[in-house]
């Protein structure tokens, strides 16, 4: 039995990316998606990727602001991406 195809997820934030426009640069394959990456598939600045994702939770979840901005600092700290910014034991 095979398995079925899987989406791959941006490096930064997870998000799935199933069409061209989903990655950055509308580069299939590239490593992150649009909103972490910029036209030439190369991830954008930390604050400015973090305040893209709080943006998102604020629009799509309805989230208070700083709520959403804690929200996605854990997510992205979990990625591998940003795991250099990830706090050490």
């Amino acid at each position: 039995m095979s398995q079925p195809d899987l989406c791959p997820s941006c490096g930064s934030c997870g998000f799935p990316m199933r069409e061209p426009a989903d990655f950055a640069g509308g580069q299939p394959g590239a490593a992150y998606c649009s909103t972490c990456g910029d036209e030439a598939g190369q991830l954008r600045p930390y604050d400015e990727v973090l305040s893209a994702n709080a943006d998102y939770l604020v629009r799509q979840q309805g989230l208070d602001p700083g709520a959403a901005r804690e929200m996605a600092r854990a997510l992205l700290a979990a990625m591998p991406a940003w795991q250099e910014r990830a706090p050490r034991p």
